[in-house]
């Protein structure tokens, strides 16, 4: 693990603390992550209306089992079920993002 991919860590894992350890619902477990506020919404551009994320978590890649949520999987947080648009990974490949939107709407 490099220095950055150290730090990321470290951050993330005070930001899991400090926000009394938030989990999401994957596959029937429990993972501990980091999100932003969950919203709703959708923003208006030229072509029309486009979905924007409503929910991204970040979670350290440890914590995951192998392969780990995929995109077009759910997940719930907070009571809400969600599907997976999109899984990335911070730089240093120890944090992985999901970029989420509401499992009821389109893609």
């Amino acid at each position: 693990m490099n220095r950055i991919s150290r730090e990321i860590t470290r951050s993330l894992r005070q930001l899991e603390k400090e926000l009394g350890y938030p989990v999401f619902t994957w596959a029937g477990t429990d993972y501990v992550c980091v999100t932003n506020e969950a919203t709703a919404g959708k923003i208006l551009g030229l072509g029309g209306f486009a979905v924007t994320a409503d929910l991204v978590l970040f979670v350290r890649a440890m914590v995951l089992p192998i392969p780990g949520p995929t995109e077009k999987q759910t997940l719930t947080y907070a009571g809400r079920k969600y599907r997976i648009d999109q899984r990335g990974m911070l730089p240093g490949q120890e944090v992985v993002t999901l970029v989420c939107n509401d499992a009821t709407q389109g893609m």
